[in-house]
């Protein structure tokens, strides 16, 4: 009977591996929202122009014809009110077509800064990069294209951040993997033709992200040598 027992040598006991997440197409989705919402603030920004046209054309151009009539009838004060009214009337206009551009213009930068943070969290060994992305989101800033992390008041590049979060006397150490965690290093240096440093080959996806938004002309270079 002791035959037909199956035993696990000591130290030969292998932890569940979660499953690895489709990032390639979490990235094209990123890039999707974020050429769409762009394409939005063209819009947006083009309406804007037009009624900024509109009160130029307004102020320089106005009706010979009515302005005539009105001020060989003396009716100099329906003349002000008019122009004052249609006036008023653009200048709201245009400042709910700004309101709707700074908007675009958040919700860009919230989706931009998500999408890099939790890539650097997953490159960083976070076991839940979703969970740590929405305890520390009131951190996070983008500032000249990067992301960077307000720490004790003062802005710390990501990765030194993180490098920070995870000693182990941080309050946020439980959250990083225990080994075979990925350090920050490769993330923050910059890209080079070199293999070992392109992000296409390493799967460096913080990097993808970044040459694709700031330089699409070398994120084309490395992903053919990539290939």
């Amino acid at each position: 009977m002791s035959d037909n027992i199956e035993t696990n040598p000591v130290g030969e006991a292998q932890a569940a591996v979660p499953p690895q997440r489709d990032l390639s197409a979490e990235l094209e989705l990123l890039k999707a929202k974020n050429q769409e919402l762009i394409g939005e603030k063209q819009k947006v920004k083009a309406t804007f122009d037009d009624m900024q046209a509109q009160i130029a054309e307004l102020k320089n151009q106005s009706s010979k014809q009515k302005q005539a009539k009105l001020q060989e009838a003396g009716e100099f004060q329906q003349l002000w009110k008019d122009a004052t009214a249609t006036n008023a009337q653009l200048q709201e206009e245009i400042s709910g077509l700004r309101k709707q551009l700074e908007d675009k213009e958040v919700a860009y930068q919230q989706q931009t800064i998500q999408a890099r943070a939790v890539s650097a969290f997953q490159q960083a060994g976070v076991q839940q990069s979703e969970h740590m992305y929405a305890l520390l989101k009131d951190k996070l800033r983008l500032k000249d294209g990067s992301v960077v992390a307000l720490d004790g008041g003062v802005e710390t590049d990501l990765g030194s951040f993180l490098g920070n979060l995870k000693s182990p006397d941080s309050q946020y150490a439980y959250m990083f993997a225990g080994s075979g965690a990925r350090g920050m290093g490769s993330m923050a240096s910059s890209p080079s033709t070199g293999g070992g440093d392109n992000p296409y080959v390493t799967g460096n996806f913080a990097e993808i992200i970044r040459l694709e938004t700031e330089d699409p002309q070398m994120a084309a270079r490395m992903k053919a040598q990539a290939a």
